[in-house]
């Protein structure tokens, strides 16, 4: 069976930090399934009749909408150009961002836009245009920490979960996706999270429902069946390999899972990757042709 090319992977080469206007883009937006080594911000400051897409779900492209992707994540842009602004910065910057309520926003589980309002977005402007400034001059890796943790800080004021993740809740909140990132492909049960937290696993589930209206076990299959996605749409590995290292006894127990969570076998799910990029294809050359 043909399979799907590798996602590729957008790497952040010879620099620790850059942030450019979505306009400068250019082509460079328009992307295929692709996978960051790094933290990207993505704001619009516009609206355009199109979708982005995050780990294969599509996203809008709406004034006033900023997504936060983690490394990893897979993205994919195409149709008309919004104007605004993408940061991205290495693991070595958010490493120094010790706030737990400026963390937990890149959390990979939950793809949820943050919508800024009037008063934040001249703010973000303002330090935006700061950043490009110090990008363009010295590059002082301490002036754009600051000016970043700043403009993450502003962010969170416009997310309605962040005055949560102030509280001790909240970092505990932070320290489980983290923990959950490291451990999900063996580690399925609420007692393992709860002990490495110190608490009950009663008790995480009920910050968990307080927080996000959701359990463990729901933020446990929306990691795997994410993971699964991934390595489907690679398309190198068999089934079997994936089932395995996904930590399921065997690839009849993967399929049904699968199954239950997305509405399709794992099969479709590559076919219908590859007939997209197909299409995407086709179309790129059309459009060349014309």
């Amino acid at each position: 069976m043909k399979s799907t090319q590798d996602i590729p992977v957008a790497r952040l080469e010879n620099t620790f930090f850059k942030i450019v206007s979505i306009e400068d883009l250019g082509l460079e937006l328009y992307r295929d399934n692709h996978r960051h080594d790094f933290f990207e911000i993505l704001w619009f400051t516009s609206s355009v009749d199109t979708v982005h897409y995050i780990d294969f779900e599509p996203h809008q492209v709406e004034s006033g909408l900023v997504y936060l992707m983690a490394p990893g994540q897979v993205h994919a842009y195409e149709g008309p150009s919004p104007s605004g602004y993408v940061i991205v910065f290495s693991r070595e910057m958010f490493g120094n961002i010790m706030d737990p309520q400026l963390r937990v926003l890149f959390n990979p589980f939950m793809n949820r836009f943050i919508r800024i309002g009037n008063t934040e977005t001249n703010v973000l402007l303002q330090l935006a245009e700061l950043m490009a400034v110090e990008c363009r001059g010295n590059k002082d890796f301490f002036i754009l920490l600051s000016y970043l943790k700043v403009f993450l800080l502003h962010i969170s004021r416009c997310n309605h979960e962040a005055a949560f993740s102030f509280d001790k809740a909240g970092e505990r909140i932070g320290l489980l996706f983290e923990l959950l990132e490291s451990n999900f492909r063996k580690e399925r049960y609420a007692g393992f999270y709860a002990s490495a937290l110190g608490i009950t696993p009663k008790r995480l589930n009920e910050i968990l429902h307080e927080k996000y209206d959701i359990t463990l076990t729901r933020i446990l299959h929306i990691r795997l069946i994410l993971e699964a996605k991934r390595e489907i749409a690679y398309g190198k590995k068999s089934f079997k390999e994936i089932s395995f290292e996904l930590g399921f006894s065997d690839q009849a127990y993967f399929s049904r899972f699968f199954k239950v969570q997305t509405g399709m076998i794992p099969v479709d799910f590559r076919n219908s990757m590859f007939r997209l990029s197909r299409t995407k294809d086709e179309s790129n050359r059309f459009s060349a042709d014309k």
